[in-house]
């Protein structure tokens, strides 16, 4: 949240205009590209439209011939309170043992773990964080508040390849950037990189291999 905010500041600083609060229900097309996006808040015309959605970039494009390889896989994730940052972690990492990533973030500690495909379905149950509660334990006995856990659930989409897909499409002003998996926030800097560079007609800095559409 603290990146995203500070992103948001920095990309008004320079002249952006950020909305929020609008769902794009659609893309429309005319003879020289996507004229307009169709939002519950009106039509939202652009030079150029980047498609950044996840599990729902598929269906955005799919009516202009574009398949996108991009299926949802739901990860299990929950946020633990810290009592003694002596005895809680201090750097994020993965315990392949038990299965764990984790993540201190201040006073909290985020964990993830269990990943299934099940559709669009991102309902979850605190008998769905049993094991993760245990192993979690097991790793990180003491220093932790276990009791004030907050759980979560959310679509990851993800590839056949692990890759992203980012690419111009073959609607000149249409371009993708989606299917980032559960490293959306890893590779979102080097993501809008490759993506700055296709749009502004520039021969990528990062190289594009597995990424192409």
């Amino acid at each position: 949240m603290l990146f995203a905010r500070g992103l948001l500041e920095a990309c008004r600083q320079r002249g952006a205009t950020v909305l929020t609060g609008r769902a794009v229900r659609a893309l429309k097309a005319g003879a020289d590209g996507i004229t307009h996006a169709e939002t519950d808040a009106g039509p939202l015309a652009a030079d150029a439209f980047v498609v950044c959605l996840g599990i729902a970039a598929p269906a955005l494009v799919k009516p202009f011939g574009i398949a996108l390889p991009i299926y949802p896989v739901k990860g299990y994730s929950m946020t633990l309170p810290i009592t003694d940052p002596s005895r809680a972690p201090r750097m994020g990492g993965v315990d392949e043992n038990n299965l764990l990533a984790y993540c201190p973030m201040g006073q909290r500690l985020r964990i993830t773990a269990t990943a299934e495909i099940a559709g669009y379905d991102d309902s979850h149950r605190p008998a769905d964080f049993t094991r993760m509660l245990e192993r979690t334990r097991a790793v990180f006995p003491a220093g932790i508040d276990y009791g004030r856990a907050e759980m979560w659930a959310g679509l990851r989409p993800m590839t056949p390849t692990g890759m992203p897909v980012i690419d111009r499409t073959h609607i000149a002003n249409l371009f993708l950037n989606a299917g980032h998996g559960h490293v959306g926030w890893t590779m979102s800097n080097g993501s809008a990189r490759v993506l700055a560079d296709l749009v502004g007609q520039r021969q990528p800095a990062i190289a594009m291999d597995g990424m192409r559409l």
